[in-house]
């Protein structure tokens, strides 16, 4: 069993870039990828390999809009070369920008474990949906959602979340939206425990939660949504498999004094 761990260079570039500010919400152009393969999944004979990604880009010439979808379109791709064998992609980094080779090197992999396991491979199946989360004047909100199966005792199911300035096309980081990480962290403990029904004086270790060095910690996705900031707990992330993931909410006016201005 594999699992889902990717960074999105483009998460980690904040440049500058002299826009005009965007008015109402953005156009979008959907966009679909479809592997070409003669093996479709077969559940009656257990074999076969789909991969399906759905994406959109935005309808916007301004250079935020390309810098978007730049991210856009590396989250799309990331979403299938981080389920490949180290040793295919290092050997055709061009698919680490292009959806159709990084499909063709997938189904390279499917062939070459049905060729080592003599055709027990079973099913392989990929599933991505990017859609928007949140658009404002000046924030739009993506989510990714992430299906694999590639063997093993269940599928992985990842949610991402990436927030991006609308006016300067980067991707914002907490500390573009909260002045107090250490408040943040009180006050998302408390929304978790109250979402949870955990008291405040359990031990979430003695629950079955797991912790980073006995403290609790902000999940890897933040999202900006009409509510408030969402925070998104994958599987395995903070507790078991079997627990599934947990969102949790903090509304606005639960942020108090640390949220930044501009931001929903």
């Amino acid at each position: 069993m594999r699992t889902l761990f990717y960074l999105v260079p483009g998460c980690f570039l904040f440049l500058t870039a002299c826009t005009t500010t965007p008015s109402g919400p953005p156009k979008l152009d959907r966009q679909q990828y479809t592997l070409d393969s003669p093996y479709h999944c077969d559940t009656i004979t257990n074999k076969g390999i789909d991969v399906s990604v759905s994406y959109f880009q935005l309808a916007d010439e301004s250079d935020a809009g390309k810098r978007i979808n730049d991210s856009l379109k590396l989250l799309s791709v990331g979403s299938v070369t981080s389920w490949l064998d180290s040793a295919s992609l290092a050997g055709h980094p061009d698919a680490r920008m292009d959806l159709a080779k990084a499909g063709n090197l997938f189904l390279a992999d499917y062939q070459q474990v049905m060729a080592d396991m003599n055709g027990m491979g079973g099913c392989w199946d990929l599933d991505t949906k990017l859609d928007t989360l949140y658009t404002s004047q000046k924030v739009l909100t993506v989510r990714m959602e992430n299906y694999a199966y590639t063997g093993g005792a269940h599928p992985n199911t990842n949610v991402m979340f990436m927030n991006f300035d609308r006016q300067t096309g980067n991707v914002l980081a907490l500390t573009d939206m909260v002045s107090d990480t250490t408040a943040l962290l009180t006050i998302v403990e408390r929304a978790f425990r109250k979402d949870q029904g955990l008291l405040p004086q359990y031990n979430l270790e003695e629950r079955g939660y797991f912790l980073r060095d006995g403290q609790f910690f902000l999940p890897a996705n933040i999202g900006i949504d009409r509510k408030g900031l969402t925070f998104y707990y994958n599987p395995y992330e903070i507790a078991a498999y079997a627990l599934g993931p947990i969102e949790v909410t903090v509304p606005y006016e639960q942020l108090g004094g640390i949220l930044k201005p501009g931001w929903h």
